[in-house]
């Protein structure tokens, strides 16, 4: 088959294909053709300069990457290229290690512990320890000790280190953890990569062979790259440095997970005389999207400097619209999305982006309402999270004490020491004595378990039992609100510290708020009727058999992903960007980075919401927009103020806008009396001192301090603060 590669590239496509000796750096912006560029460098290498396929390394970062390259490879030589070293980097590695890994000690049928296996590890080792499971972390634990291991740092060298205590625990932890895979002839993850960097390091002739087998390297997504992977990148092209990575530093992402974007801008640094090659022309976008894009991302001073261009019409503006609150947000998106499915777009082709997926719950309401098909891409929905369906089981039992499912789900949450032991023993005696689970604890029927666990029985039934006091007359928001309380199960999120458990109180949050809506919105508005509400909400079967769904995803799911429509929402400061992101220049600029990503998902429509107050929490904030707004050209947007003429409006940082209606359907005849320096109590936020209290009454925004969560702006009207 012959292929004409300068016709079927452009120039710097077929720049960076036919420059195959020495270090290639090409810079492909978003959309520029890079997977197209690698497929076709592959298929010269073979067709062209006669080169075996086998002697080709081509390595990304996900399976799906994977295959779609060797398909594309496949087509062009018409060949099969299944046993080609052409894969992602645990899956080369993986190989070599079987191959070779028995000069390092490992045997060649050794196992791969996934991240579950490696956390049930750690949970042994804490208790061997003799450490309180309930004041270690085993998530931070296991991403400590892979932090290490991407910096190549052995447990012998971590020790000399370790410092203080916390420092030191760790570094025993490290041993035996180390100590204990390698007898379960085990390795992770990370081992994988760290582990064939060691065994190219330690054995010459084995770093020789595969030098010398793999003449030429191929990178894709190189920002995305750890220090372990360059590492290994780096020994494979010691005796050749034929090396070509392909990557966008505007679009790293995933520091979080270890990449590290000095890789691609310092590559030069590591391989002198490296080539580079920009591809600038983009064939995704329309001029308007490119434009605020490249508005944004150029506020950046840690890049490459790149233009994207395209020859496609300059199309529509970017739409950017200011709105009330998260129900106007949602409103405006949703008949957005039903005005251009009418147009003749395809619901599968458009996609709702945001920053965090506790802001998810709102559409996915309002895309229901409409009738509108959705699928949460890259997650769950709302209601099927697990913090949501632990709190919702809690309601179930109470309203159905025989529901066996929500019992064995919530008996042990949060953790109170009832085991999976002491459940079995539990489910055989309601099998023998034809009773429900929680019928058989709350009975009296003497348990076979020890004195400590049955005390642990006992208070779960009084916490349950003083829940079902008037359980068809309590307001489902207030019922939550107490089951969280007097369970403990928020206060062991706060325990846990960590991004994941933030998230989930932010869910947990968002669903005092949906409770707060139902009681609103619906003439009986009981805990049963709630629960009825939600199953029929989270019954979605109608859709799974169409892929006329519009997507919901946080912004790193969409990476590499296109759309005709995006709509990016939530641009709010301590939201997008997270707050955490303003201590650090580094951060923001990722967070920018991930803001370029979102826009430039678009093919011919982007819309970006900001408002003005949201619901957290169970309460209202007034909200500060995203700085990144301001960073949009202004002649590439056009700018919506939806705010209702019926709001009030009161001055201040960002301003607030507050809804009359909204604050009748909340207050609930409540009066509001607040000063400054008056202490007051929240039901997440905990006790605060009012700083300063703007307007009167229930239209009041107050500025509270609170201990553990700092300064927050809070409307009398929503907050259901107690005077203290």
């Amino acid at each position: 088959m012959a292929i004409d590669f300068e016709k079927e590239l452009n120039p710097q496509q077929y720049e960076g294909v036919i420059a195959t000796e020495g270090p290639v750096l090409v810079l492909a912006g978003a959309g520029s053709g890079k997977t197209r560029m690698l497929t076709y460098k592959i298929a010269y290498l073979v067709h062209n300069l006669g080169i075996d396929p086998h002697s080709i390394f081509s390595v990304t970062f996900t399976n799906k990457a994977a295959n779609e390259m060797r398909e594309r490879v496949e087509y062009l030589l018409g060949r099969d290229m299944k046993k080609s070293w052409l894969g992602t980097f645990h899956s080369m590695c993986g190989k070599m290690l079987r191959i070779d890994g028995e000069s390092i000690g490992l045997p060649n049928d050794y196992v791969i512990y996934d991240a579950d296996d490696s956390r049930q590890l750690l949970k042994e080792i804490v208790l061997e320890f003799g450490l309180d499971p309930k004041q270690i972390d085993v998530k931070k634990l296991q991403s400590a000790i892979s932090k290490l291991k991407r910096k190549m740092q052995t447990p012998e060298q971590f020790e000399i280190y370790a410092k203080n205590p916390a420092e030191k625990t760790l570094s025993k932890i490290y041993f035996t953890y180390r100590e204990l895979l390698r007898k379960a002839n085990a390795i992770d993850f990370d081992d994988m990569i760290t582990l064939t960097v060691r065994m190219l390091t330690k054995d010459d002739k084995i770093r020789q062979k595969y030098s010398q087998k793999f003449q030429y390297i191929l990178v894709d997504e190189f920002q995305d790259t750890n220090e372990s992977q360059f590492a290994f990148l780096r020994k494979l092209t010691i005796q050749h440095n034929n090396i070509t990575v392909v990557g966008d530093d505007d679009q790293s992402i995933y520091s979080w997970r270890g990449a590290q974007v000095k890789n691609i801008l310092e590559f030069s640094q590591y391989y002198k005389n490296c080539k580079t090659i920009r591809l600038e022309k983009n064939y995704r976008s329309t001029g308007y999207i490119l434009k605020a894009a490249s508005g944004v991302i150029k506020n950046n001073r840690m890049r490459h400097k790149k233009k994207l261009f395209t020859d496609a019409p300059s199309g529509e503006k970017v739409i950017a619209a200011k709105l009330l609150d998260e129900y106007a947000e949602s409103e405006f998106v949703v008949r957005k999305i039903e005005k251009i499915i009418q147009s003749g777009v395809n619901a599968g082709n458009i996609v709702i982006l945001y920053r965090i997926n506790a802001l998810s719950r709102v559409f996915e309401q309002k895309l229901r309402e409409h009738d509108i098909p959705y699928i949460v891409v890259g997650g769950v929905g709302f209601y099927e999270r697990a913090e949501i369906k632990d709190i919702l089981a809690y309601l179930r039992l109470l309203v159905n004490p025989a529901d066996d499912i929500s019992f064995r789900r919530i008996v042990n949450r949060p953790r109170r020491g009832i085991g999976a032991g002491t459940v079995g023993k539990i489910a055989d005696i309601a099998r023998d004595s034809d009773m429900s689970m929680y019928e058989v604890i709350s009975s009296g029927i003497p348990l076979p378990t020890g004195k400590h666990i049955l005390s642990a029985v006992r208070n779960f039934v009084e916490i349950m039992k003083s829940f079902q006091e008037n359980i068809d007359e309590i307001a489902p928001s207030e019922l939550i609100e107490k089951v969280i309380d007097k369970t403990n199960y928020l206060k062991a999120l706060e325990d846990e510290n960590t991004v994941k458990a933030k998230a989930r109180i932010e869910n947990i949050g968002q669903l005092v708020n949906a409770t707060t809506d139902f009681e609103s919105e619906n003439p009986e508005p009981t805990v049963r009727n709630f629960l009825s509400s939600v199953t029929l909400m989270t019954d979605v079967d109608r859709w799974s058999q169409s892929d006329e769904m519009v997507n919901l995803m946080t912004i790193h799911a969409a990476k590499g992903l296109e759309f005709h429509t995006v709509f990016i929402v939530g641009l709010e400061l301590g939201i997008f960007p997270l707050a955490r992101a303003l201590s650090e220049d580094s951060q923001l600029e990722e967070a920018r980075r991930l803001f370029y990503v979102a826009i430039t998902r678009a093919q011919r429509q982007v819309f970006i919401t900001n408002v003005i107050q949201r619901s957290r929490f169970g309460s209202v904030e007034e909200m500060v927009a995203s700085p990144f707004l301001a960073e949009l050209p202004g002649d590439a947007i056009e700018q919506i103020d939806s705010i209702p003429k019926s709001s009030i409006y009161t001055s201040g940082v960002g301003g607030q806008y507050i809804s009359s209606s909204s604050t009748r359907r909340y207050s609930k005849g409540k009066t509001f009396n607040f000063s400054s320096g008056m202490k007051v109590s929240h039901q997440f936020f905990g006790i605060g001192i009012v700083s300063s209290v703007r307007g009167e009454g229930e239209n009041a925004v107050l500025t509270i301090d609170f201990k553990k969560y700092g300064r927050k702006k809070l409307i009398a009207g929503f907050a259901k603060l107690k005077i203290l």
